[in-house]
């Protein structure tokens, strides 16, 4: 007992030194734009579709627009890493599909950019049964070491 006060004691006249670890903020990486569309042509020119809902054997798009993703400077060149997976799953759970790397950006450019836009289908299965969906999208950045879980509900009908 006596030399664990002494051992207590010692440790309480060390100094210490504070480790701080990085966290990433909740708005470093974040989808600026995750909107249902009827169809997408260009960054920014798509057809909103609000509700979410698609009829059963029709492609719903997604148009996406990334922001807080992390670039890394190389003399006069800005490179970017990120990849992105999607998945759908039931409301309970059940997953019916999942791709990886579905979207990749590993580019270089003379600016940094603010955003990547890009869009995604999903193409629900002919067997599923009409009702709620959860679509899982997750970007990941590999430059960062930085991963967005994102989920949406899609409508079939």
């Amino acid at each position: 007992m006596l030399r664990l006060l002494i051992v207590c004691i010692l440790m309480a006249c060390l100094p210490f030194s504070q480790v701080y670890a990085r966290e990433k903020e909740a708005g470093d990486l974040y989808l600026a734009v995750a909107d249902w569309a009827y169809e997408v042509r260009d960054q920014g020119d798509y057809d909103p579709n609000p509700t979410g809902r698609f009829p059963k054997g029709q492609m719903a798009y997604a148009y996406l627009e990334l922001a807080g993703f992390t670039t890394a400077a190389h003399g006069d060149l800005y490179s970017y890493h990120v990849a992105v997976d999607v998945g759908l799953k039931t409301t309970w759970g059940f997953p019916l599909f999942k791709q990886a790397d579905i979207i990749e950006f590993d580019e270089t450019s003379p600016n940094p950019p603010e955003t990547l836009w890009f869009y995604i289908w999903v193409n629900v299965p002919r067997w599923a049964p009409r009702g709620t969906y959860v679509t899982v999208i997750t970007v990941r950045d590999e430059l960062g070491g930085y991963i967005l879980a994102a989920e949406r509900e899609i409508e079939i009908f």
